[in-house]
């Protein structure tokens, strides 16, 4: 009867002390929290039922420290299969709980937590069989020391000892399952993530739930698909301005008499920085096709918006005037704004030509000469200009050239082709360029486009592009 009182009472208070001590904690600390309080209560009651023999019905103080022993021992293992089954409930609702990095102040590793408790177990059983057998054998010299009478107490104590024994193996396998039990369900959350992760499913995160190895490795896994995820959005955010910037490039060819023309580029990231268009509009003495290619300075993202702004901007001031000068100076001063302190800069070769009297006129802003290569097996004429890039000077004053250009081929491309390299560094050059072009002058501005290309990727061996590649070839013809 009171020892029952001492276990309601002992019952109760534990109650009280794990919404007091245990619950306010985090999740990752509770299940540690609740083992050392367990294990205090069951010291606490048997120490209380100890003393109170003492006092009440005269035991001795080593009958209260065997009772003490006894209580300690069989709440050690109580406890311990307590926060199993604690950590257990946890890791099962784990996933409805917020996920993140495992405090650190907190971390308490397997191997420490293995050490301690095989070293708990092993004490508390040694002294236990101790005490057991130190009591059996002060039994024995207090009994009659015939042969049948030893023979049945040595019998008695053997079989005492091997049931305790028993008992306490028993105690310990069930704590070895439900340690296993935990780990397993950890390793199977861990796994079943990061099988979803290799799947490139990123909608799931690894419950952090413990305080030692399982918790650090779940909160970098967890780290990693932040990451991940991030980069999926980045790589989809690159993905439509991909997009985007090639529906900004020509869709059709222009219909001209007189001009067949094609246009091609080859980006080196998932945007690049080069940037050709060609419109027809009305000149003074018919209508003209205006054709233009640039290069931005850099690659990515802020090279492709900067590319952007320039051809809407001189398409803009395209349809308003017929200066190619001044087109380019107003695209200059926009462009020296918005480039302002950054040292970016755009070179720009803009020209128009008239199929009816064969003018060309262009602008080079720091961009490279286009060619021109007449039929009939004439001299290649390199049409150079002589201004800087734009956004470098904002006051800088553009100039025009001027040329009548007969039956031929033009070509305007971007470095990105001449300066290709192969795997001795040796550059693809104007020449190599200059000579497929000799070799398909009869061939259609698409097939010369695609043929220059491809003689580049043969030159560099397939390597990756380092940097963009923009070629366009008009064949000029005699207006019908």
């Amino acid at each position: 009867m009171v020892l029952g009182g001492h276990l309601a009472g002992a019952f109760f208070l534990r109650q009280f002390l794990v919404r007091l001590l245990v619950r306010p904690l985090p999740v990752q600390r509770q299940s540690s929290r609740l083992l050392l309080l367990d294990f205090i209560v069951f010291v606490a009651t048997g120490l209380g039922v100890g003393v109170y023999h003492n006092l009440v019905w005269g035991f001795p103080v080593s009958s209260g420290l065997e009772i003490t022993i006894g209580f300690a021992t069989i709440g050690l293992f109580a406890a311990l299969d307590l926060s199993l089954e604690w950590e257990y409930r946890i890791i099962k609702q784990a996933h409805f709980l917020e996920q993140g990095l495992p405090d650190s102040k907190a971390f308490f590793p397997q191997t420490r937590r293995f050490a301690l408790l095989a070293s708990g177990i092993i004490i508390f059983v040694t002294i236990v069989l101790l005490l057991l057998l130190v009591r059996d054998i002060s039994w024995l010299k207090a009994q009659e020391q015939t042969a049948l009478g030893l023979t049945f107490l040595l019998r008695s104590v053997v079989m005492e000892v091997l049931f305790v024994m028993g008992v306490l193996l028993v105690l310990t396998m069930l704590l070895v399952f439900s340690y296993a039990r935990n780990l397993n369900i950890l390793f199977e959350n861990q796994t079943t993530v990061l099988e979803r992760v290799s799947q490139g499913l990123l909608d799931s995160k690894v419950p952090v739930v413990t305080n030692d190895e399982f918790a650090v490795i779940a909160g970098h896994t967890n780290s990693m698909i932040d990451r991940l995820v991030e980069r999926e959005q980045m790589a989809q955010g690159l993905e439509l301005a991909r997009q985007i910037q090639i529906r900004l490039l020509p869709t059709f060819t222009p219909f001209l008499p007189g001009v067949r023309i094609f246009g091609t580029s080859l980006s080196c990231d998932e945007t690049g920085g080069d940037f050709y268009d060609y419109m027809v509009r009305d000149g003074e003495h018919g209508p003209q096709l205006v054709i233009m290619i640039g290069d931005v300075t850099g690659h990515g993202v802020g090279s492709a918006l900067l590319m952007a702004s320039v051809r809407a901007y001189m398409k803009a001031h395209l349809l308003q005037t017929d200066d190619l000068a001044e087109v380019m100076n107003r695209t200059n001063t926009l462009i020296s704004r918005d480039v302002a302190g950054t040292g970016h800069f755009v070179t720009v070769f803009l020209l128009s030509f008239c199929p009816v009297d064969h003018r060309a006129e262009w602008v080079g802003a720091g961009h490279d000469p286009a060619i021109f290569l007449p039929d009939g097996g004439e001299e290649i004429r390199s049409l150079a200009g002589r201004d800087i890039p734009l956004g470098v000077d904002p006051a800088w004053r553009y100039g025009t050239s001027s040329e009548q250009l007969g039956e031929g081929v033009l070509l305007m491309g971007t470095d990105g082709i001449w300066e290709a390299v192969d795997a001795r560094e040796t550059m693809f050059g104007k020449e190599r360029m200059l000579k497929v072009l000799s070799e398909n002058a009869g061939a259609s501005p698409r097939e010369i486009a695609e043929r220059i290309l491809a003689e580049v990727e043969l030159f560099t061996d397939n390597a990756r592009v380092e940097d963009d590649r923009t070629v366009v070839i008009a064949r000029l013809m005699k207006a019908r």
